[in-house]
């Protein structure tokens, strides 16, 4: 028996992720599901970590259930949420919103 401890690839570890996240969601029925998932990887992973697991779906959609499959398809075809809570930048002489220094 090997007890060292099993090290997961990134890959892995986003696909361990995404499957944790939809199987708390799913008691909301399919359909609320998907979109909270999709939802959830829009507003808190990284763009790296969404382009990875969008490629992965489309190269190996046998690895994820059909709600992670479903969220990351809707996911794959919306556009980036533009920033529009950024801190305003000052006007050429302006003193006092900007947080840029």
């Amino acid at each position: 028996m090997n007890d060292e401890p099993q090290i997961m690839s990134t890959a892995d570890r986003l696909i361990y992720m995404a499957h944790q996240i939809a199987r708390n969601l799913e008691t909301m029925g399919d359909a609320k599901a998907v979109e909270a998932l999709a939802e959830h990887l829009a507003s808190f992973w990284d763009p790296r970590m969404k382009e990875q697991i969008i490629a992965m779906v489309s190269e190996q959609p046998g690895r994820f259930s059909p709600i992670v499959a479903a969220a990351v398809a809707r996911l794959a075809g919306t556009r980036p949420v533009p920033q529009d809570q950024a801190t305003p930048f000052n006007a050429v002489n302006e003193a006092g919103h900007c947080d840029a220094g």
